[in-house]
């Protein structure tokens, strides 16, 4: 295989009436169908990554079944605040990186495209619009990180990095990667949050969540994923986020 199809989504916890949301997420992963997605706010206490992993999986029966890795939050948050990687790849390598502020953490995974290794990486940053500095810093030392791996393998870094397309963070992400999505459309979508599902943040509407690739990487197709309301109710959507998408070849 030298295509792959990555994808990443903030599933906004247990909150925002999950036990609604849960089949849509699980509709439109079955219908996305990734190979790799990251997944933010995934809350350990009800296994949600677990659960996800497993009702994707009997849907699929014969073909290639999915597993999950996680990493908690350091802090007090830690059974809602953690992050999971889901894939249909194997897991070649798997490393988790404490940010050391704000209770925020990365994983680094390594998979293979085909007969090439190249590097996943998970990641969910510090919230609050105004907290632009401290997501620079947890920028920095997420690429000091990946710096140490002599390797250089081709990289995909996915995640809700909370940060509007105009924040020094992104600068500093984008003087490293492309975004997928600005490759393929010119710009960066109008917005990846919110949706209904949040009913209480009064945080500006914008992009938070990208997915960036190294230059190894052509980016075949990108857009947004989970964004498809319940037809029942139009106002219920899987997530207070949008997800993202990106099918690459290597």
């Amino acid at each position: 295989m030298t295509e792959m199809k990555v994808a990443t989504l903030n599933l906004f916890n247990r909150m925002g009436d999950w036990e609604k949301r849960a089949l849509l997420v699980i509709d439109q992963l079955e219908a996305l169908s990734p190979d790799v997605i990251a997944f933010q706010e995934v809350d350990l206490m009800l296994d949600q990554g677990m659960w996800i992993a497993r009702q994707l999986n009997l849907r699929l029966k014969d073909q290639s079944h999915y597993r999950i890795k996680h990493a908690a939050s350091p802090g007090k948050r830690v059974s809602y605040h953690g992050i999971g990687t889901l894939s249909r790849l194997e897991f070649q390598e798997h490393e988790i990186l404490d940010l050391m502020t704000f209770e925020r953490v990365a994983q680094r995974m390594v998979f293979r495209c085909g007969q090439r290794p190249f590097v996943f990486v998970n990641t969910h940053l510090h919230h609050p619009p105004e907290a632009e500095v401290e997501r620079v810093a947890q920028v920095e030392y997420l690429l000091s990180w990946l710096d140490r791996d002599s390797r250089r393998l081709p990289t995909v870094v996915a995640g809700d990095f909370n940060s509007y397309p105009h924040e020094k963070a992104v600068a500093l992400m984008k003087s490293r990667f492309r975004s997928a999505f600005e490759v393929v459309h010119g710009r960066e979508p109008e917005k990846t949050w919110p949706t209904p599902v949040n009913e209480f943040d009064p945080s500006p509407s914008g992009t938070l969540d990208y997915v960036y690739v190294t230059d190894e990487f052509r980016v075949l197709d990108a857009g947004l994923a989970f964004d498809v309301p319940s037809a029942e109710t139009e106002t219920l959507f899987p997530s207070d986020h949008f997800g993202l998408f990106a099918r690459l070849q290597l």
